[in-house]
């Protein structure tokens, strides 16, 4: 708890003054792991700071709540910096020009991954990446960074997560904003400053009026680079994950997708087919159209004989494509075991909807003529029409799990509607709408879970982490048959920030290099989602299906476990891909490894982690039952190789530590 109580944990300008410089009373209570700090200034504004620390992590989460107590508006607060805290690390000289380059090994690095952009650099950064004769992730003494998400998407291009390393020695952190934060860190001699806030901030509060701020979840480490991630990934799976605790599904969704403009008819036989076929999928999955009482049917996403795209907003069934409102496609998924997953986007809505007719003060538009309207979840008749709507769609389709995507940045939306004194209120109130939204849900439905997509993955953050779960981390999935180079090494960038996330395998029969490289904590196909694509009629195929489905999920246990990226994510087809997911507890783990499609390379020698010197190991080749005892030792210190002697082939291993 020293930490927390020697460091104010944030700042900011209240009245035109520095805060921490002014009179104010503190009332400080400790329960437990948690410190509550409560700081009262003049003209009414009351600020409470909880913190908590984590023993078990060493690590340390904060949120901060505003709130005017007075019969009159509070003071301009500005220059509100949610996370202001130092960090120690490593003595580092200030640099000086020479005529040899320092040591690389000496060199404080930034970790600061991409956001979602459906490429395959999504989540990765490239820490030695140079812009002339500089590292551009190396940060000497006396330098600063700074980034920001886009558009009030808080993955979007940027991802609010990352980590400063010195050698062995670093910090892992996270902001909590599904908006637009901003984060500046500034590297010192023996430590590195770290700033974070809703970007933009300068209001004064209403009377009785209350605001969160951003969050902030924080690690210290001293034990290398890698095996923090896998420390980190354990933090968020037992904290802050929607996935693994109590009451949740113990692992994430093996779906099969649909597209909504099919009509109820043909999905439900598809759902027969899978029934009869015994195929193990967990969850039937109904994506975009279906809405919109007069849309027709349509073949997928792709088919304009119907503009299904204009009627976002009208969330009840097509009376053409589901006469029955999708109840008896619903009947028909719980009876075969399974459970309904549906796409919803309630924050956008398309002008002309009903809804914008009848109560336009619902939402924020930037002109008289645009198409797509911003519901404002920060209105509280606005919310209210929203939940009953969603509540009412849940409880009447026996909903499962909802999708809520969002195809929209809102950012211009919410400056717009902020007045000089009252500038990032809009979009705080906004997005404590969401929270709200969600919250409420899964209190109301038990069991509910709630897949979070933007665009793809351009809403993970920490606070949509806690409530929601990715199942469609990436556009870059939206093509049956995208490179499946992609998804390796998504499978490296994401699994190393989060413990959760969903990937798909498209629909390409007999490619089990493209289907294994979708392999997650989570994943979907679309052999079912467009009527161009006749399901059930081939035996053949579905048998092979049928096994790479049920080889998953004798895998999916070890993708939440500890990773290890054994290879470099790249774009460069000659090389291998490689990772390891390892069960200490279990004393067992697997091992992917992918020979690509123009690697002269038959075969690769991995360095493996984790190894028990003093233990044996038996790996088993899964395709070919293969056995081979390993010493530890020897292991550790040569290696395991693999041969693929096809180009364009993979290969897992499963070892047990004996």
């Amino acid at each position: 708890m020293e930490f927390l109580k020697s460091n104010k944990l944030f700042s900011f300008w209240y009245n035109g003054k520095y805060a921490w410089n002014q009179d104010y009373t503190l009332e400080e209570r400790e329960s437990g792991s948690t410190l509550t700090r409560v700081y009262t200034f003049e003209n009414g504004l009351r600020i409470t700071n909880i913190a908590t620390k984590n023993e078990k992590f060493g690590s340390y989460e904060w949120v901060n709540y505003l709130e005017c107590i007075g019969d009159a508006p509070t003071e301009i607060v500005c220059a509100l910096k949610d996370c202001d805290v130092e960090i120690p690390l490593p003595h580092e000289e200030e640099y000086r020009y020479s005529r040899e380059y320092p040591d690389i090994r000496q060199h404080t690095i930034i970790h600061a991954p991409n956001g979602s952009n459906a490429q395959l650099y999504e989540f990765h950064t490239e820490v030695d990446e140079y812009i002339g004769e500089r590292r551009i992730n190396h940060i000497r003494v006396g330098q600063e960074r700074n980034y920001a998400s886009t558009g009030a998407r808080s993955s979007d291009i940027n991802a609010p997560f990352f980590e400063v390393e010195k050698q062995s020695f670093g910090v892992i952190f996270a902001i909590g904003w599904t908006g637009q934060w901003n984060c500046r860190m500034k590297r010192n001699p023996d430590s590195v400053l770290i700033q974070t806030k809703i970007e933009d901030t300068h209001f004064r509060l209403l009377p009785g009026e209350k605001i969160r701020t951003s969050s902030i979840v924080l690690m210290p480490y001293d034990c290398g680079s890698v095996h923090a991630h896998n420390k980190w990934r354990r933090l968020l799976k037992e904290n802050y994950s929607a996935i693994g605790g109590e009451g949740q599904p113990k692992f994430g969704p093996l779906a099969s997708n649909m597209w909504g403009g099919l009509e109820s008819e043909l999905c439900t036989k598809r759902v027969k087919i899978i029934d009869e076929n015994k195929l193990p999928f967990e969850y039937i999955w109904m994506d975009a159209g279906w809405y919109g009482r007069t849309t027709t049917p349509t073949a997928d996403e792709y088919d304009r004989s119907c503009h299904w795209s204009k009627f976002t907003g009208d969330w009840h069934p097509s009376e053409f494509t589901h006469p029955d409102g999708l109840l008896d496609f619903s009947k028909a998924i719980h009876e075969s075991g399974r459970k309904f997953l549906l796409w919803f986007e309630p924050e956008r809505v398309v002008r002309g909807m009903p809804v914008t007719e009848e109560h336009p003060e619902y939402f924020l538009a930037l002109n008289d003529e645009e198409a797509n309207l911003l519901l404002n979840l920060g209105n509280d008749d606005a919310w209210d029409y929203i939940y009953n709507e969603t509540a009412n769609a849940i409880r009447t389709m026996g909903i499962d799990c909802y999708r809520q995507d969002f195809n929209f940045r809102p950012l211009e939306h919410f400056r717009k509607y902020d007045t000089e004194d009252r500038r990032g209120i809009t979009e705080i109130k906004h997005i404590m709408g969401l929270y709200r939204f969600w919250d409420t849900l899964l209190e109301e439905f038990p069991g509910l879970i709630i897949d979070n997509c933007a665009s793809g993955g351009r809403r993970i953050d920490i606070e949509t982490l806690r409530r929601s779960i990715p199942l469609w981390r990436s556009d870059a999935y939206c093509y049956g048959n995208y490179e499946s180079e992609i998804a390796q090494t998504h499978m490296q960038n994401f699994g190393s920030w989060m413990p959760y996330s969903g990937t798909n395998a498209g629909s390409t029969y007999h490619d089990t290099y493209h289907f294994r490289s979708a392999y997650g904590t989570a994943l979907s196909t679309c052999f079912t989602f467009s009527k161009h694509m006749p399901f059930g009629e081939n035996k053949d195929e579905l048998a092979w299906l049928k096994g790479c489905l049920e080889e998953y999920l004798s895998l999916r246990p070890y993708f939440s476990e500890d990773i290890y990226p054994l290879t470099k994510p790249t774009d460069d087809h000659t090389t291998w891909s490689a990772t390891q997911f390892d069960r200490p507890e279990e004393n067992d783990g697997i091992l992917l490894a992918f020979r690509r499609d123009a690697s002269p390379f038959t075969e690769a020698c991995f360095e493996l982690y984790s190894v028990d010197k003093d233990k044996n190991y038996t790996f088993t080749n899964i395709d070919t039952g293969e056995k081979a005892v390993l010493d530890g030792g020897a292991l550790s210190e040569n290696g395991f190789t693999v041969r693929l002697a096809e180009k364009r082939s993979s290969a897992i291993f499963r070892y047990t530590a004996e």
